[in-house]
């Protein structure tokens, strides 16, 4: 947890870059930009991302976006949607992070995120309130192979409070481990890129490290653009990890007995529960006497089933529940822990 004496400062490091980032207008059309924030409690995993795309439909006009939000939850079995709402019915302002349409709403507020999202024809509702406690980080300008860069900010270890309704009940969260990052950039689904993305938090609130590890390659995973392991000891980054000091490794295959596709219309272009996510995924970081063994056994995947901007196809999301261990050593300091995981793996 963050020295109350350092707050100050991690409030002042957040709103210095996790602010709405209005795009340029040469690359209207091109431009997303998502707000992505995940939270587990006890026998719960909940999923929010609010996201701002450029409205490509053919008879949209010049200029218009799109604002979705995309929720799920896992209590037993996942459930979720992705809904959209038209650009008369939101409100943004760039340079802040302060996001609302209908009733669901974002805000950077006090040192402190506030969530609201409320699903259109699922029975889930989300109010609560993260509390950062680890400065973020950014990887900015990421290229991929076809197209300009991307931007990542990842503020990797929140605390949330508040309640999450779903199906009838109510889960009241106090201090709940809880992540989030934030993207944007000009680029389109389907083109020569995808990822792998994942983070672990404790389960001893009081262990003082955190992980997050990310790994951009092209779309058939045959060529490495980007991968790191970022290490966070007592809120501050302690340790990267990058490029040929990484080695990622998938064992099996996880064979899910039913999946969640979202939107849920986006199942009969993209059916059957076959999937492609790792039953096992190992992730390493070796450099100069330091090192770090991630190890990520996966529990259960829901999809998000996104139409390509230039063709027919689909891009898939994995969203991946699971558990994690994690160990290693930095600067003499052994470490270990385990905890949560939410993992990403996106491709055709």
């Amino acid at each position: 947890m963050i020295p109350s004496d350092e707050r100050a400062r991690l409030q002042r490091a957040l709103e210095a870059r996790d602010y709405f980032r209005r795009p340029p207008r040469v690359e209207r059309g091109t431009h997303k930009e998502w707000l992505h924030f995940a939270v587990y409690a006890e026998g719960l995993d909940v999923l929010v991302n609010y996201s701002i795309v450029d409205d490509i439909r053919p008879r949209a006009p010049q200029g218009a976006e799109l604002y979705r939000l995309t929720c799920i939850v896992r209590e037993g079995a996942w459930d979720g949607d992705v809904d959209s709402w038209p650009q008369h019915s939101a409100r943004v302002r760039g340079g802040s992070l302060d996001l609302s349409f209908g009733p669901n709403e974002v805000r950077f507020e006090g040192g402190a995120y506030l969530l609201r999202a409320k699903l259109k024809n699922r029975p889930i509702e989300v109010d609560l309130v993260l509390e950062p406690d680890a400065f973020p980080t950014e990887a900015n300008n990421v290229n991929v192979e076809d197209g300009p860069p991307i931007h990542w900010m990842v503020a990797p270890r929140l605390r949330a409070s508040g309640t999450v309704k779903h199906a009838g009940r109510t889960h009241v969260l106090v201090d709940a481990p809880a992540y989030h990052d934030h993207n944007w950039g000009s680029f389109g689904w389907g083109r020569n890129f995808a990822w792998e993305w994942g983070y672990t938090l404790p389960r001893d609130k009081d262990n003082p490290w955190t992980l997050v590890f990310v790994r951009l390659t092209d779309r058939g995973h045959r060529r490495m653009l980007m991968q790191g392991i970022f290490l966070w000891r007592a809120g501050s980054k302690e340790r990267v990890f990058r490029d040929d000091e990484v080695e990622l490794r998938h064992e099996g295959l996880l064979r899910p007995r039913s999946l969640l596709k979202i939107p849920r219309v986006m199942g009969l272009v993209s059916p059957g529960t076959a999937v492609d996510v790792p039953r096992r995924l190992t992730v390493t970081g070796r450099s100069r006497g330091d090192w770090v063994d991630f190890e990520f056994d996966s529990s259960d995947v829901a999809q998000v089933i996104i139409p390509n901007d230039d063709d027919l196809g689909v891009t898939i999301i994995n969203e991946v529940s699971g558990d994690a261990r994690v160990r290693g050593e930095v600067r003499g300091e052994a470490f270990g822990f385990q905890g949560r995981s939410m993992c990403e793996f996106l491709g055709a």
